[in-house]
């Protein structure tokens, strides 16, 4: 085996190490134990979206909140709320197994973006007093996020089946004893 095959040995049994000691800290909390995510950074999304929803119902009260809104990381959202377990929801995150991460940041990244082209439309109808356009927009929008919020509420759940059957198979079990095979590549 090469140093750098060496080193990357080492380095995912490290951090399998690493996921397996936060996954055991995660009984009695909000946080998902195959995921290791938690759905309360959903609400920050949930949040926007019931806005826009009220928002054709009456733009003047809902539209500041509504363009106030603006993207924020994982880490970002608990280091702002009062989430009981905030600092551990941080650290599972970082820890959490990759193709699960992967997945659920393509699917943030997509909510993102997609909340940031509607804020500009939603901007654009309430400076210009399109009511009619606005609740038209709002009504078209709302499925497809509601959609994305799900996909992302999905991966944090059930750490989504697909993604875990790949990382199986992208990455090979752990032994019990990671020494002992760092050991034998020097044998």
């Amino acid at each position: 085996m090469t140093e750098n095959g060496l080193a990357q040995a080492v380095r995912r049994n490290f951090d399998s190490s690493m996921t397996e000691h936060y996954r055991s800290h995660l009984d009695g909390t909000n946080i998902n134990k195959a995921s290791m995510l938690t759905t309360d950074y959903l609400n920050h999304f949930s949040g926007v979206l019931m806005l826009i929803e009220m928002l054709p119902l009456d733009p003047e009260v809902f539209a500041e909140d509504v363009l106030n809104w603006s993207p924020i990381s994982y880490e970002e959202h608990f280091e702002v709320t009062g989430f009981r377990d905030k600092d551990l929801a941080i650290k599972a995150y970082e820890h959490a197994p990759v193709d699960v991460r992967v997945a659920f940041d393509g699917v943030i990244n997509q909510l993102n973006n997609t909340l940031v082209e509607v804020l500009d439309q939603v901007k654009e109808s309430v400076e210009k007093n399109q009511t009619e356009k606005l609740s038209m927009f709002c009504e078209e929008i709302t499925h497809g996020v509601r959609d994305l919020i799900a996909e992302a509420a999905s991966i944090v759940n059930d750490g989504t089946t697909n993604v875990i059957e790949l990382s199986t198979a992208a990455n090979p079990p752990v032994t019990e004893d990671p020494q002992a095979d760092i050991d034998a590549l020097f044998d």
